[in-house]
């Protein structure tokens, strides 16, 4: 594994994120990470989960000293504890920066807010500081899970989010909840929340049956499916979540789902690569970034609607993103995309890129969450700091409990030295 190249990707992704946080401390929303590099206004709380985990990697490498990492991250737990507007402890899903409030009309967002909370749970098992464990267990405890419960076709599930506003994000006319996670996608961190919970561990189990888990298969690839098959959605909870040893007492395995989520990406890229120039063997993967078009969020086969969905677009955070799942294909791919001319930046690789048009398309953009990802997949991949400490937190071990996951009779093993 080329590890010059991956730390290189390491540290200049903590480095945008760094520089892309409001560390001001006279303004009110101290500590919130924004969008994206061209958005500097507008704070994601996804982000700023993120950038709180980036502590853990600055710490372990050197790269700020344990003092001041500290004081930060306790700065940003103030700010998310006291400052950030949340309906029943979700996050609204943006925030302006200048004032620290939600950002116009958007969604109060259920994932989003986990994403968040994965960061609050990190720094908490590494850092070990009585006043990061006090703020974080009153962020944690204030969310409650219960007004997001409701039964759907005989199964119990939660809502995605929700608007107080009829002409809102997502809204579509009618203030309240919105949409249902009912379906497989990238929610699993919040099973884990839930069972780890005081107050709601018990609905734990009956609500991460609840999601339907449709099989699909292409090219040899058999795995479960998002409808929309966007590979972030693989990726997002294993950035904290180390799941390759457990399976649930279904017998799955979400670290070989997502393995097998990257392969089926890459098979699909190259047996669309005549019809779109950008796909190849090196260049796979179709997921949520920048394009030519603006943001999109594109998917691969096999997809609710039967129809791939892309414009040809390749962002490298899906290939880096896999890194755990599919290192030698994805270190491949980091390779030859460092070779592609002004893809890599500043801050590492840019959003995206693509070779549909006359002339080749470079985004001129970072995203944060995307920057974020390829942060955590690579440490993943080269030290576990993130991965360590989050699946250390009692509040994960009991969640995994209540979840009835296990670690597979190999780890056992393996761990037992036989």
């Amino acid at each position: 594994m080329d590890q010059d190249l991956l730390a290189d990707i390491q540290r200049t992704a903590y480095a945008y994120l760094m520089d892309h946080t409001q560390f001001d401390e006279t303004r009110p929303a101290y500590g919130l990470t924004a969008d994206h590099s061209a958005w500097q206004d507008v704070a994601s709380i996804a982000a700023t989960g993120f950038t709180l985990s980036a502590f853990i990697i600055g710490v372990e490498y050197d790269y700020i000293s344990r003092l001041e990492a500290t004081h930060k991250v306790k700065g940003i737990l103030r700010t998310l504890l006291n400052t950030c507007d949340h309906y029943h402890g979700f996050f609204a899903h943006f925030f302006d920066i200048p004032s620290g409030k939600r950002y116009q009309q958007c969604e109060y967002s259920t994932i989003d807010t986990a994403l968040a909370l994965n960061g609050v749970l990190a720094v908490d098992a590494y850092f070990k500081d009585p006043q990061i464990s006090r703020l974080s267990k009153a962020l944690f405890d204030r969310v409650d899970w219960s007004i997001l419960m409701h039964e759907y076709h005989g199964r119990k599930t939660l809502y995605m989010s929700y608007n107080p506003d009829k002409f809102g994000d997502y809204a579509e006319g009618k203030a309240g909840f919105i949409h249902r996670w009912d379906m497989f996608a990238e929610q699993l961190m919040m099973y884990l929340f839930i069972g780890g919970s005081k107050q709601y561990s018990a609905y734990a189990y009956d609500l991460y049956k609840g999601f339907e888990r449709t099989e699909g298969h292409y090219q040899g690839h058999t795995y479960y499916y998002s409808p929309g098959n966007a590979l972030f959605v693989y990726q997002f909870p294993l950035a904290w979540l180390d799941a390759e040893a457990y399976q649930d007492d279904a017998g799955i395995n979400w670290f070989k789902n997502a393995e097998s989520a990257s392969r089926a990406h890459r098979a699909v890229c190259m047996r669309n690569q005549h019809t779109y120039k950008t796909f190849s063997a090196d260049f796979w993967g179709l997921t949520a970034s920048d394009s030519p078009g603006g943001y999109h969020v594109f998917g691969a086969l096999p997809r609710v609607d039967n129809q791939l969905h892309t414009d040809g677009t390749i962002a490298p955070s899906a290939a880096v993103g896999s890194l755990p799942f599919t290192p030698a294909l994805s270190l491949q791919s980091i390779q030859a995309m460092k070779a592609i001319p002004d893809l890599w930046g500043r801050y590492g690789f840019k959003d995206a890129f693509n070779f549909e048009g006359l002339t080749p398309w470079i985004s001129d953009k970072y995203y944060s969450i995307n920057k974020g990802l390829e942060m955590l997949m690579v440490n993943a991949a080269l030290s576990k700091d993130v991965q360590k400490a989050y699946m250390c937190h009692p509040i994960i071990q009991k969640g995994l409990r209540m979840l009835k996951w296990k670690k597979t009779a190999g780890f056992e093993r393996a761990q037992q030295g036989e």
